[in-house]
């Protein structure tokens, strides 16, 4: 490398030191993280580490309490004669407690100290970390839903958490909390505004200073919670705007506080699904047969006491696990309500830790339509959705089977809004006579011209090949495709009925395959590849030339194909359908 190169890159790493260096002489960013910059940090609630550790040390006061029981009850009854003084064994005890409980209230606060969250037009973003400092960022482009978490310890304290879903991998999400109810709730909508596209009004700065925050210089103006709760404008009109454009701005911000109702799920209609749910039945069975079970091996077998003890345990756990799972469901689905407001579908749902949920219509990648046989007298349909980035929160009591719910149960018609909510246009001429053979038709119910080309609405369903039937003898009967001009609709299931809408811009790829026995008898599975698998997304067994065919058609048509749909248009759209009482309308 010549001399020149050299002093060039040593004059370089100079400026770039200088630069990093503030005026103080200090580092800047060289030893802490590259924050953003221009924007206003705001600190959580004190009482955050304290709502989110209170599990994990009764956890542990209650494993060294019961396996120093003994211990306790000597020393409770030799205080009881003798009296009490530190220089006893129990009074280490309490010292040490003392000791534990200070620490931990100590790391606490610490960890409150260093935690802040700001929000801009680029994204959302939360430090934190003692020792190791943690910068989480969610691009507003890729933003897929925004939740409003409130645990049960957290109801009774008025405070919750938000959660931004971004499309990323495991554990991508950003939880910012605990916060009170209200700044949630502002939080909320500035968030979604933003990711709308809709620009940023400079707000109050009345809130922020009560949670306690930073502001660097030249950074943005705070939240102002008070005046956006009320869905009022109180925000300070910068230099040069009109009257007209802030009240436009202002208006547009105020609009995410109106909600129109449309539909919800009654206690009664939940109940009666869960007693129709194979698993109620399951759980019956178990809990009658246990009982049963070891009175026969008592008197038979003449089964020791400790031998019965061990099986009870054993089909205790099992009974417990089958009570956990309907006890999930129930407690996901309690109360839930869908609104439509201009950012989206907003979901509150759940009886020990409510959720409120805002889904936008963009984000949904797929949707799936699930009846049980047992739903079939009442004609009861489950609707669930596909978004990416969504996983199970256990810390929270939220599952990504609850999160992914657009309804838990409801009539057909209720079904057909909601799906009609986030698949506006089915691509066909009549919408009605499709569905309809979607999700009851079987055999030939939607199949038109067997000649026609595969895909063309002359065609109609495409069946499973004869060939292939003996592969699945129990549902080739309703297993069929069908390709419109703006999604693909999958119909499957024999017991448990499903249909999948797959719009043609949300498949991510596509894949013909075809194995050692597809290939013989010329047979061929089409899969899509998705971001997640709720929704159904294959149809085995078809005839490898149709396969080829519908492949080919799903390309081009996913090309063409992207979304356009406005969020104000489509909450204008919303409104009007449920005033005109449902699918109907369209």
């Amino acid at each position: 490398m010549s001399p020149s190169n050299w002093e060039s890159r040593l004059e370089a790493a100079r400026k770039a030191r200088k630069e990093t260096v503030g005026e103080g002489g200090a580092l800047a960013t060289s030893r802490d993280l590259p924050l953003p910059e221009n924007v206003t940090w705001h600190r959580v609630n004190v009482v955050t580490p304290l709502l989110e550790g209170w599990k994990i040390v009764t956890g542990i006061l209650a494993f060294f309490t019961v396996q120093n029981l003994d211990d306790f009850v000597r020393a409770y009854r030799f205080i009881r004669e003798h009296g009490f003084s530190l220089g006893d064994q129990f009074g280490y005890y309490i010292l040490g407690l003392i000791a534990l409980l200070l620490l931990w209230a100590v790391l606490g606060l610490l960890s409150w100290w260093w935690r802040a969250y700001a929000v801009d037009a680029d994204g959302v973003y939360l430090r934190s970390g003692i020792l190791s400092r943690k910068l989480r960022t969610a691009r507003l482009p890729r933003i897929q839903s925004v939740d409003v978490v409130h645990p049960l310890l957290g109801r009774i304290l008025g405070m919750g958490q938000l959660t931004v879903e971004v499309a990323g991998g495991r554990d991508s999400r950003v939880i910012i909390g605990f916060l009170r109810t209200r700044e949630l709730r502002v939080l909320r909508d500035r968030i979604l505004d933003l990711a709308a596209g809709q620009a940023e009004v400079p707000a109050s700065d009345t809130a922020g200073d009560a949670v306690g925050r930073s502001r660097p210089a030249g950074g943005a103006a705070g939240l102002g919670e008070a005046s956006a709760a009320a869905g009022e404008s109180a925000h300070p009109t910068p230099a040069g705007t009109t009257a007209g454009s802030l009240r436009r701005s202002s208006s547009l911000r105020a609009s995410n506080f109106q909600e129109h109702p449309l539909y919800d799920v009654d206690a009664g209609v939940l109940i009666g699904s869960l007693l129709r749910s194979p698993m109620i039945y399951t759980l019956v069975l178990t809990v009658i047969c246990v009982p049963v079970m070891l009175v026969l091996l008592i008197v038979v077998d003449n089964m020791t006491g400790g031998e019965a003890l061990a099986i009870v345990s054993s089909y205790g756990t099992i009974v417990l696990a089958l009570a956990t799972i309907v006890w999930t469901h129930f407690n996901s689905a309690w109360n839930f309500q869908a609104s439509a407001t201009p950012s989206g579908i907003r979901m509150r749902y759940g009886l020990t830790a409510e959720t409120s949920r805002t889904l936008p219509p963009g984000r949904v990648h797929g949707v799936g339509l699930t009846q049980p046989i047992l739903w079939r007298g009442k004609d009861w349909w489950k609707v669930d959705v596909t978004v990416a980035g969504r996983e199970d929160r256990p810390q929270d009591g939220q599952t990504r089977e609850a999160g992914n719910l657009l309804l838990p149960v409801g009539t057909r018609d209720t079904a057909l809004r909601a799906l009609w909510l986030v698949v506006p246009d089915l691509g066909v001429p009549d919408p009605d006579t499709l569905l309809v053979q979607a999700l009851t038709g079987q055999d030939d119910d939607g199949v038109g011209d067997p000649q026609a080309p595969a895909g063309s609405a002359e065609r109609g369903f495409v069946r499973v090949s004869r060939r292939g039937r003996v592969f699945h003898p129990l549902t080739w009967r309703r297993a069929a495709i069908v390709l419109t001009d703006t999604c693909v609709i999958i119909r499957h299931g024999r017991w448990r009925r499903q249909v999948s809408v797959i719009p043609y811009e949300r498949i991510q790829s596509l894949n013909v395959q075809r194995g050692p026995l597809d290939r013989r008898l010329s047979l061929a599975s089409l899969r899509f590849d998705m971001v997640a698998r709720e929704v159904p997304t294959s149809i085995p067994n078809l005839e490898a030339a149709d396969a080829k065919a519908l492949a080919a058609q799903i390309s081009q048509r996913a090309l063409r194909r992207s979304s356009a749909e406005q969020l104000d248009r489509w909450f204008a759209r919303a409104v009007i359908a449920t005033q005109a009482a449902g699918p109907s309308a369209r």
